[in-house]
């Protein structure tokens, strides 16, 4: 059985991986943070850390579609952590129109997540780097060791690369683990004095609750009908928002439309989507300061008593038994992220997609097609 599921019905529908790799996340992650533990490249970074500390470094993060929103989760904690602005964008706008977001005279460390690193973006962002910026540096964090990201970082001496266990190497359509462990193979990294094995093992057993206490619960919730999905989230959940919409668009195929925006953002113009057919998700913060906007917003939601559903997450006293009270606010991005993975994993199933590849026609591609790197020229 993998998340309530006999292996037999899950194999029968092509879904096997996806729950597998769903399901192996805790354990991966005490695998994560072994791994960064046992490495010397927390002290290889330090001084880069360090020079961005100083305003003397932009740290930026970049990928595309999953990879991306990886760097608008952790950019704004390690913005807070370490006490400077730490950036997130996409490799597809690196490379598309570079010339509006990299400085010739600003010294840039570059950081690169990617499952596989054969996306065409990931190279195309480092190569745009190296040439428009005089002192550029970049750190490869990737699930593929084999992959033309990991070799090219390699061969550069201004680089570092960071490759995750092969079994982070998702081989389902949509990233789950292989999103996850590159989350937290970041925080580590890169903020060592507050994020360690200790607080990864925290989230790993909030996470292990979640899936052995509460897989009934949310797949009730993907078994209700419901047309429009809306994730919102204040600082950065917003990322985790947007990477949970994406969830659910990819594996149902686009049948199901999942929306995100900031809990504050939501009520200027994108709450008009709501209708009766909309199930709503709050990911609430643990930061006293900021719950309050969370919970407003909710009550303000249940008072319009138009949505299908609204589930406020972080709440002891909710539906789930999942304590996301032993968590601070950045490790409840973990369990946060397997719901909206298990949400998207079961509505798939319900309507009967090949979660594993649900758009076997193939104009969505597990490694992006289609795309051709141009020269640049200022």
């Amino acid at each position: 059985m993998i998340l309530t599921l006999p292996e037999q019905t899950l194999t029968k529908q092509n879904a096997y991986w996806t729950a597998k790799e769903i399901a192996q996340q805790p354990a991966t992650w005490r695998e994560t943070a072994a791994q960064v533990a046992q490495s010397d490249l927390v002290e290889r970074l330090a001084p880069l850390v360090a020079r961005a500390k100083r305003g003397e470094l932009r740290i930026i993060f970049t990928g595309a579609g999953t990879s991306a929103f990886i760097g608008e989760v952790v950019a704004p904690i390690l913005s807070e952590t370490l006490g400077c602005v730490v950036e997130a964008i996409a490799s597809t706008d690196l490379v598309s129109n570079p010339y509006q977001y990299l400085f010739a005279d600003k010294p840039t460390l570059l950081v690169s997540f990617a499952r596989s690193g054969n996306s065409p973006e990931s190279i195309g962002a480092v190569e745009r780097v190296d040439e428009i910026v005089k002192e550029a540096y970049h750190l490869a964090i990737t699930n593929n060791q084999q992959g033309a990201l990991f070799a090219k970082c390699r061969q550069n001496p201004t680089a570092y690369a960071f490759a995750l266990a092969e079994s982070t190497h998702d081989k389902g359509f949509a990233m789950t683990s292989s999103a996850s462990n590159m989350m937290l193979a970041a925080l580590l990294l890169l903020a060592p004095q507050r994020f360690d094995q200790a607080w990864a093992e925290q989230c790993c057993q909030v996470t292990e609750t979640l899936l052995t206490q509460d897989l009934e619960t949310v797949r009730q919730w993907a078994h209700q009908p419901a047309q429009r999905v809306v994730y919102l989230g204040s600082g950065h959940f917003q990322g985790l928002a947007r990477e949970c919409a994406l969830k659910l668009l990819e594996l149902t195929a686009g049948e199901r439309l999942g929306f995100f925006e900031s809990t504050m953002g939501f009520r200027h113009g994108p709450k008009s989507l709501v209708q009766q057919d909309t199930v709503i998700f709050i990911f609430s913060s643990q930061h006293p300061y900021t719950r309050q906007y969370d919970r407003d917003l909710y009550h303000e939601l249940v008072r319009d008593n138009k949505a299908k559903q609204i589930v406020l997450l972080g709440e002891t006293s909710g539906a789930l038994q999942t304590e996301f009270c032993k968590l601070d606010d950045t490790g409840c991005l973990f369990p946060y992220l397997v719901i909206g993975q298990l949400y998207a994993f079961y509505t798939s199933l319900h309507l009967g997609y090949t979660t594993d590849n649900p758009c076997p026609s193939g104009e969505v591609n597990r490694v992006v097609q289609g795309v051709t790197l141009y020269s640049y020229q200022p």
